[in-house]
């Protein structure tokens, strides 16, 4: 047995042990209070016992039994601060002696010395959770570099403020490798360059505002030019096989920013192939979706399935009379393959969730499918689609020469 056990039910709360009979743990992992929104979580080791140095006790206040994004909400991981900002515990751990860390929802961020206490709230976890997201895949040099600046930033009156450093010809050398390729860069890369030369531009006189808004429309609208091109070359195949499907689901992988303009939303390529839950016992009848996307501010995830431009949407003759047109199977059971992806992965959130080591969420999940195109319809076959998709509410059908579409206004709004 491994789990979390309901040790006593008192008048004033509800008091959880933590039990591993393999491991011979058996210990306080919760409280829950009746009559006050607070719940006290108690950081357990891997092995048992305390997990931090000195932090006996985490108290959430005011969060309506859901704990906050950067602490574990599963007690098999033991409850405290959750790997993304394993830095800042280790961090606190280290400097400070703490006894008990207060998260109040709307509340302070304070360190309390006197009473040993370290006061966070909702924002100032989101805040260490971006900063270190970011990051976490970094050398451990520049993760302490982030985690001395935003530590200070927290508690100014506490933490000396960290001296700015930055080791000379370190950018020359990192260039050096470059092979003038734009494909080299992340987007990430594009917008620290872009930041550079806006501070460059405004506080010497090293670049012009107009210059470098020139530079980067000129990277910019060749970005989107050589999607196109790419768009344009898959988007005159006339045979319609899997290969075709796998060519657009890479074709979307590399060019990921294109969901963003798909979603109107700051969203990200979470995972592609993700899977989605589902398995029998005998491991079968998995589900994959084949893109996962996740809204970067609220980690809300939205299932993504695509088929191909050749993907009949509408059946040739009509149902009845001479403007009324059935759906072909394909579109029907790819609305319906991506409703059974979403139905599996909520079904199977919890056990998704605690094994995975980033943040998600599944808030009421969009669905959207990519699939055919609308020029391959006939004036009164478009009137039926447009029927069929402006009521189908569960899933949002987007055929691939609109997304060009929004590919092409995106490069006109961007060179001018």
């Amino acid at each position: 047995m491994k789990d979390e056990k309901l040790e006593k039910d008192l008048k004033t709360k509800k008091v959880y042990n933590f039990v591993d009979t393999e491991a011979d743990i058996n210990q306080l992992s919760k409280e829950v209070y009746k009559n006050k929104d607070l719940v006290v979580h108690y950081p357990r080791g891997f092995e048992g016992g305390q997990k931090y140095k000195t932090i006996k006790k985490i108290s959430f206040i005011g969060f309506a039994g859901k704990i906050p994004v950067g602490m574990y909400k599963s007690p098999s991981y033991g409850y405290g601060f959750t790997k993304t900002l394993g830095p800042f515990a280790r961090y606190i751990d280290d400097n400070f002696k703490f006894k008990e860390v207060f998260v109040k929802k709307g509340g302070l961020t304070k360190i309390d010395g006197g009473k040993k206490t370290l006061h966070l709230n909702e924002i100032s976890l989101q805040k260490l959770n971006t900063a270190f997201s970011t990051v976490f895949s970094k050398n451990k040099a520049e993760v302490q570099v982030v985690l001395e600046r935003v530590v200070h930033d927290l508690f100014p009156k506490d933490v000396r403020e960290p001296k700015a450093k930055y080791i000379k010809n370190a950018l020359s050398q990192s260039l050096a490798t470059w092979g003038n390729s734009i494909d080299e860069f992340s987007e990430q890369d594009k917008e620290a360059i872009a930041e550079l030369f806006e501070a460059l531009s405004t506080s010497t006189d090293f670049l012009t505002t107009d210059s470098l808004k020139s530079t980067k429309g000129i990277v910019d609208v060749r970005l989107i030019e050589k999607a196109l091109s790419e768009f344009d070359e898959l988007y005159s195949q006339s045979s319609n096989t899997t290969t075709l499907e796998k060519k657009w689901q890479n074709y979307l992988k590399e060019n990921a920013w294109i969901f963003s303009s798909i979603f109107a939303q700051p969203v990200i390529l979470y995972q592609d192939e993700a899977y989605a839950g589902g398995k029998t016992i005998d491991n079968k009848n998995g589900k994959y979706t084949d893109f996962l996307v996740k809204n970067s501010l609220s980690d809300n995830v939205a299932f993504f399935e695509i088929k191909t431009h050749k993907t009949k949407l509408l059946e040739d003759r009509s149902y009845r009379g001479n403007d009324v047109f059935s759906t072909t199977k394909e579109l029907a059971g790819c609305i319906n393959q991506v409703l059974n992806q979403r139905d599996k992965f909520q079904k199977s959130y919890a056990v998704l969730k605690m094994e995975s080591e980033e943040d998600f969420e599944s808030c009421n999940s969009a669905c959207f499918v990519l699939v055919g195109s609308l020029e391959s319809l006939t004036k009164k076959q478009r009137y039926s689609f447009e029927l069929f998709r402006s009521n189908n509410r569960d899933v949002e059908i987007i055929t691939f020469d609109e997304i060009k579409k929004k590919i092409e206004m995106l490069r006109s709004l961007i060179s001018g």
